[in-house]
């Protein structure tokens, strides 16, 4: 090759001798067209000899990313002399795509600025880079979302940030839905891309197209290339325009203790958007996603446990300790009164020993029932040992609260269970203390209420 201002010159009959001696694939192009490329890179190509004719060199930019290495070529022609180094996708003749590694330099060829490059096969390494990085974002978006259940209470706001990443981790998808089960229907949580319609949308499971797509089992992700395939194709406006709808999606059942919770579909307004990969993606996604929520759900019911009574559901002692703080500090700031009322259910021992602990534990949850329907849901109720109960009821007319209770026990005298033929009265004796006028502290109201109570106990029942 001659040197022209520092640029080598190519000949044609050095390209000839390029085809005899060199075996790796060479191709030779400029930013518009690709000019020659050598036997070894038409079988890259996946062309065979005898159907190559030379004209077709032209029509082979449409193997690469026409558009990008248009671009880039001119660039490199324009700035650069130096070796160039870039990796880029090309497909082959059967529609195959593969990463070639594009090793060239600029040369004069025909009076013209051009690129010679050896292409190198380097699609395994390729795909090994893109699966590390895709697993590296995968990780990196599910730990958002690990950490976001630490910070928060509020589980539609979780279902949205999985819902989020798990559209930023499908490159095709553009919309996507959250559906929780409840019963025999799937109901809205989260959705992103779609109308306002989609808020009181109800789908019915077996017209759900993971029910039909696992031939209602919803025991796997399943990847749906065209939706209108199937019967019952719901078209649900989304932001995309008029009549665009969904047409492929895949749909990822979420599982919590063993039983069908929820699914997350993600979807795209084109047929067949979603690959082998996306499936990959979206079972990392899945399995991160079942941890997420069972540990939020777990929490939830331990922090509810913590809160409440087992057996009635109640507030138990150690949360209403916690809330008489509040109450007595805001009653304090805004110069408000309440009465803490002790309450104990007459004869639950003796039930117990004749009768045995069930009957008595109906006794306990039929009172704490009635009880808790004579209050407000701004009062404060508990269960505080076996047949104690403890109320802050918001209000400074005592004797409002005596009216109330007597009513009370003489419906209780009407509605008594029949257990094993026997009549049991369910009944319950009762003493008040006001907060501020008869004390401050939780154990002076206490004592004051307790003391009440039991001359009640003494004086009305015997």
């Amino acid at each position: 090759m001659a040197n022209i201002r520092n640029i080598e010159v190519l000949e044609d009959e050095t390209l000839e001798q390029f085809e005899k001696f060199i075996t790796i694939p060479t191709i030779l192009l400029n930013d518009k067209e690709i000019l020659y490329l050598n036997e070894s890179c038409k079988q890259m190509l996946g062309y065979e000899k005898k159907n190559f004719q030379n004209e077709d060199v032209i029509d082979l930019i449409g193997c690469f990313e026409k558009e990008y290495l248009t671009q880039y070529n001119h660039h490199i022609l324009e700035s650069t002399t130096d070796t160039i180094k870039q990796e880029i996708l090309i497909t082959k003749n059967n529609k195959d795509k593969i990463w070639v590694e594009y090793i060239g330099k600029v040369i004069i060829y025909k009076g013209q600025k051009s690129l010679l490059a050896l292409l190198h096969d380097v699609t395994d390494k390729k795909v090994i880079q893109l699966n590390l990085y895709r697993i590296s974002r995968l990780r990196a978006l599910m730990l958002e979302v690990t950490q976001s259940i630490l910070k928060t209470e509020d589980i539609n706001q979780i279902f949205q940030l999985i819902l989020k990443n798990s559209l930023l981790a499908l490159e095709k998808s553009t919309l996507g839905t959250i559906l929780i089960k409840e019963y025999d229907y799937f109901t809205v949580a989260s959705s992103i891309g779609f109308g306002d319609d989609i808020k009181n949308f109800k789908l019915r499971n077996e017209d759900s197209f993971l029910y039909k797509a696992t031939d209602g089992k919803m025991d796997r992700i399943v990847n749906v290339v065209d939706l209108s395939i199937y019967d019952g194709y719901f078209l649900i406006n989304t932001d995309f325009g008029e009549g665009k709808f969904i047409k492929s999606t895949i749909s990822v059942p979420i599982y919590f203790k063993g039983s069908l919770f929820g699914m997350i579909n993600v979807d795209s307004v084109e047929i067949n958007a979603f690959d082998e990969e996306d499936m990959k993606s979206m079972e990392f996604i899945r399995n991160n996603v079942e941890i997420a929520v069972s540990n939020h759900l777990l929490y939830k019911e331990k922090a509810l446990l913590a809160k409440y009574d087992r057996l009635t559901h109640l507030y138990n002692r150690s949360y209403f300790e916690e809330s008489f703080s509040r109450m007595k500090e805001k009653a304090v700031r805004y110069h408000e009164t309440f009465q803490l009322v002790m309450f104990d259910i007459d004869g639950l021992k003796k039930i117990n020993d004749s009768m045995g602990h069930l009957v008595g534990d109906k006794i306990i949850k039929k009172l704490a029932q009635a009880i808790k329907s004579s209050t407000r849901k701004s009062d404060i109720l508990a269960r505080i040992g076996g047949d104690e109960f403890i109320a802050i009821l918001f209000g400074s007319n005592k004797e409002y609260f005596k009216e109330k209770f007597q009513n009370l026990l003489k419906q209780l005298e009407k509605e008594h269970l029949s257990i094993a033929g026997e009549k049991i009265i369910c009944s319950f004796s009762y003493g008040i203390a006001s907060f501020p006028e008869e004390g401050m502290n939780l154990e002076e109201l206490i004592e004051i209420a307790d003391e009440r109570m039991y001359a009640f106990k003494k004086k009305v029942k015997g």
